[in-house]
């Protein structure tokens, strides 16, 4: 009894936190976040989570390009990738950055955006564990794939392909989640054009000898999985 009181006095405290970060963040609508994402650095030479999010919006214009997705799609899909960030600066993410993606749905979805929108801004972060769902609907798959290649090959240009046992931007989780999404759902994307186009994009010098490196990383990534 006394095991049991302790733990709900607790469990009663989190929760009332919980309903307090909510309450905070449904005071504005999940738009009016994106320009708190400019304090929050993805990586020092690659600038912020902002600076982030407008090089996915470039990204997924070339993919449409490689991937035509119907007309109202590519709507969702650039409306998906202008929010795809913007939970992280969201009190209930700050708190628990695993809800980042679940949060966001919500939230899109109390402040009006189409259902199709909210989903995405859930789906494409999956993969996100060894035997996680997939996501349902081509708008999140091309997000994810624009998140992931851009993340690779800007870090690589930074200097930050992993070494060892060292991995700290989990980059061979991103890799792999990659390779799911291609294979799950059957699509023959050339990832060198994916990558050169992300590399247009990325406020530092990408070289081709980055982006080799980027492929030959991926590819090993695939190896190791079959």
């Amino acid at each position: 009894d006394v095991v049991r009181a302790g733990n709900e006095t607790v469990l009663r405290g989190r929760f009332a936190d919980a309903a307090f970060f909510i309450q905070e963040d449904l005071k504005k609508p999940l738009a009016d976040y994106l320009p708190r994402l400019a304090t929050l650095v993805f990586q020092t030479k690659l600038g912020s989570m902002l600076d982030k999010t407008h090089r996915v919006e470039e990204l997924v214009e070339d993919l449409l390009g490689m991937v035509p997705l119907k007309v109202e799609e590519a709507a969702t899909l650039r409306r998906a990738a202008q929010l795809s960030k913007a939970d992280l600066v969201t009190h209930m993410v700050v708190e628990m950055t695993s809800l980042q993606g679940i949060m966001g749905r919500y939230y899109a979805r109390h402040a009006g955006e189409p259902e199709e929108v909210a989903e995405a801004l859930f789906e494409y972060l999956l993969p996100r564990f060894p035997g996680d769902q997939m996501p349902k609907k081509p708008v999140a798959l091309l997000l994810g794939i624009a998140d992931r290649v851009d993340s690779l090959v800007g870090l690589f240009a930074a200097g930050l392909a992993p070494t060892g046992t060292k991995d700290p931007f989990a980059q061979r989780r991103t890799a792999l989640g990659l390779i799911q999404l291609l294979i799950t759902w059957e699509l023959s994307l050339d990832l060198r054009q994916v990558m050169a186009a992300a590399a247009r994009f990325q406020p530092i010098e990408v070289t081709e000898e980055h982006l080799a490196a980027c492929l030959d990383f991926v590819v090993g990534r695939f190896q190791n999985l079959l």
